[in-house]
């Protein structure tokens, strides 16, 4: 039987590990966070190091035969201890019986042992299991305690929702804790207040993150809103997803549908002649070629728009629907040269809104829109914050069920306006 500690950035990664070492019958003693690390204490029957599952099966099989004779000389060995005529006969006419018995006893006293020790470390990790639980009661109210597991249920880490918890005042009862906690989150959620810091000011925006996570439908709907309030004279977009074929025709593709210029650019220098030739142009939209948040080239395309030596927004896509380990890996991926907000897609996929908003809030991300389907230009709003982190608190009381957000639904959460937002700050600042 063996123990052993396990020790991964992600718990996927941690379970990959005790699979590889203890076998698929390994059983999880405990599993915690240490600074953003994984670490898992698991226990095993023996190391995983056979080359078939016939030679594992075999290995059992004689360990539970040797197992079995073993108890079966002690069960014998008592018997005859207990026999008083037979001992004495046996030990006046040979010692043989008492070696046995020696060995028997020595053998048994080691595995006696080794049990009582792995007891003892169990008891040990589940010890520290239940006093950090112990500690936790007492620190929060009944409370404190349900607006932490509303916290967790809703998709929001352990370390936000500590923060939030040990503000929150010690005369609320359970119905003003949920209200507040949702008004100081969106205190603290940057949103993009008027859509004329976009639409009326000359601007540079690139849309970055991983491939299908929306970017160039995303463009096309930002572009759509824009010819519908201004015409398409004072807009152009850009492509430099020169790797996936037909990137750049898709592009071109909403481009022509709209009325609007379309360039492609494949590196720095194409690049910042492209801007050059559009800088009568009020909006430039360019559309970063799709890369995963581990490709080495997410530095060279970083590079790229530094090198441009122009003023550039780089706003990232979100995923909505992927988890928040995920996020927060595309996130710190592309914020190398720094980040100057996101856009939240694929909401109509998503389960859950915490995450997300989690990582906006983690890194102090500026949210543009969200984005809740394919429709050009329909699925595409600003946000009330309020009505967007209330949606996902709602999400979390029916985690089971799987909740998406119609198109329908929109208007319920999505608004032009903030004034109900200061409202409900105003009350609890």
């Amino acid at each position: 039987m063996t123990i052993k500690k396990f020790l991964a950035k992600t718990p996927r990664l941690a379970l990959n590990q005790v699979k590889e070492e203890l076998g698929e019958d390994a059983t999880i003693i405990s599993n915690r966070s240490i600074n953003g690390w994984t670490e898992i204490l698991a226990r095993g029957e023996s190391a995983v190091n056979t080359d078939s599952q016939s030679q594992k099966t075999q290995k059992l099989d004689e360990t539970q035969l040797a197992k079995q004779l073993q108890a079966k000389k002690a069960q014998e060995m008592i018997t005859l201890l207990n026999s008083k005529p037979a001992q004495k006969t046996i030990s006046s006419s040979s010692e043989l019986p008492e070696a046995n018995v020696t060995k028997i006893d020595a053998v048994q006293s080691i595995q006696i042992q080794g049990v009582l020790k792995e007891i003892r470390e169990m008891r040990s990790q589940f010890q520290v299991q239940i006093d950090n639980l112990s500690r936790a009661s007492l620190e929060y109210s009944s409370n404190k305690r349900d607006l932490m597991s509303q916290f967790l249920s809703a998709g929001f880490n352990l370390d936000l929702a500590k923060r939030v918890i040990t503000k929150l005042p010690s005369d609320f009862s359970a119905k003003e804790a949920t209200p507040w906690a949702i008004n100081l989150l969106a205190k603290n959620l940057q949103v993009l207040e008027n859509e004329s810091e976009i639409m009326s000011r000359q601007g540079i925006f690139a849309l970055l993150g991983p491939t299908g996570v929306g970017k160039t439908t995303t463009i096309a709907k930002i572009a759509s809103r824009y010819v519908l309030k201004h015409g398409n004279q004072g807009i152009a977009l850009v492509s430099t997803d020169t790797y996936r074929i037909g990137g750049h025709e898709q592009l071109r593709i909403y481009g022509k549908i709209l009325g609007v210029e379309v360039f492609a650019a494949k590196d720095a220098q194409e690049l910042q002649q492209t801007l050059d030739q559009l800088k009568d142009k009020k909006l430039i939209l360019i559309d970063m070629a799709g890369l995963s948040q581990k490709d080495q080239m997410v530095g060279a395309q970083l590079d790229m728009l530094h090198e441009a030596n122009r003023d550039i927004q780089k706003i990232i896509c979100l995923n909505a629907s992927s988890t928040l380990d995920t996020l927060n890996n595309v996130s710190k991926a592309f914020a190398s040269r720094g980040l100057d907000g996101c856009i939240i897609t694929k909401v109509d996929e998503a389960i859950g809104l915490g995450g997300v908003i989690n990582v906006a809030l983690q890194n102090k991300l500026k949210v543009y829109y969200l984005t809740n389907g394919q429709r050009v230009p329909e699925d595409i709003a600003m946000i009330d914050k309020v009505a967007l982190i209330e949606e996902a608190f709602n999400q979390g009381k029916t985690k089971d069920a799987v909740s998406t957000i119609s198109p329908e639904d929109l208007p319920a959460f999505f608004s032009n306006s903030s004034t109900n937002m200061n409202q409900g700050i105003a009350q609890y600042a």
